[in-house]
C-alpha cells in the first residue's frame, strides 16, 4: 500500500503558485505585529530588570512600561487602519491589533490594580 504518490511538474508548480508572497499582506498589519513582537521583548526586560534589582529597579522601569503602553496604542490604531487596505490578506493586521490591544490591556489592568 502506498501513502505517498510522487507529485508530477505540473502539480509542484501549481503549488508554487499558491505561495502568497509578503506583499500581498498589509503594511500597517505588518508594522503592528511587528511593533508587538517588540512591546513583548521590552516587557521581558522590564520584569528581568525589575526582578534583578528585587523590587527596587527605580522610575526607569515605570517610564519604560509608560512608553510601551502609549507605543501599544500607536500599534493598535496602526493595526486597526491597515483593514481599509484593499486586495491584501489581513492576517498579520488581526495578530497586529489582537496583541497591542492585549499588551495595552494587561498593562493599564496592572496599573489600575496597584495605583
Amino acid at each position: 500500500m502506498m501513502f505517498w504518490k510522487k507529485q508530477t511538474r505540473e502539480q509542484r508548480e501549481e503549488k508554487n503558485a499558491k505561495h502568497i508572497p509578503l506583499a500581498k499582506y498589509t503594511e500597517g498589519g505588518r508594522i503592528a505585529t511587528l511593533m508587538g513582537l517588540i512591546h513583548i521583548l521590552l516587557i521581558a526586560l522590564t520584569i528581568t530588570a525589575s526582578v534583578s534589582k528585587r523590587g527596587q529597579a527605580g522610575i526607569y522601569v515605570g517610564v519604560m512600561m509608560l512608553l510601551v503602553m502609549v507605543s501599544a496604542a500607536v500599534g493598535f490604531v496602526i493595526g486597526i487602519n491597515s483593514f481599509r487596505e484593499t486586495d491584501k490578506f489581513f492576517r498579520y493586521s488581526y495578530i497586529g491589533t489582537i496583541m497591542n490591544a492585549s499588551i495595552w490591556i494587561g498593562i493599564l489592568g496592572l496599573y489600575l490594580t496597584y495605583v
